[in-house]
């Protein structure tokens, strides 16, 4: 009788911890930092950075973007979700809201498509900051 009082009390003890330790390495599909690429751009492909958190389906952060005088903008996600392996994202700017819509592609990538008022195209990110080109 000891033995099981024993047992239960070192399972009861050991799985809560467990679990606990399980689900703080489980990593959202989304968040992170994201090199990503839009293309259908009227000034053709636009390199930019997602930076994404995650809380339950809630998505918050921003993507960062450089401007033609050469400084980089960035622009916070008002709304983001990712419900059912679909990412939603919008950002409001002066030229209007931009809609967002993808899934991961694997682990380290990411695809959808975008929406500016008339304006459309698609995305594409890899997991990670761009890299910088000069050596």
């Amino acid at each position: 009788m000891r033995m099981q009082f024993g047992t239960i009390l070192m399972v009861s003890l050991f799985v809560p911890g467990f679990a606990g330790l399980a689900s703080a390495k489980t990593k959202s599909p989304v968040a992170g930092t994201w090199s990503c690429v839009a293309h259908g751009t009227g000034e053709g492909d636009m390199q930019y950075t997602f930076n994404l958190e995650q809380t339950g389906e809630q998505v918050t952060g921003n993507f960062t973007a450089p401007t033609p005088d050469g400084t980089n903008q960035n622009h916070d996600v008002k709304n983001g979700s990712f419900k059912n392996g679909k990412l939603e994202l919008h950002f409001e700017e002066e030229e209007g809201t931009i809609d967002v819509a993808g899934a991961p592609d694997g682990k380290a990538a990411m695809k959808g498509d975008w929406t500016q008022g008339e304006h459309s195209g698609t995305w594409e990110c890899k997991r990670g900051a761009a890299s910088s080109s000069s050596k």
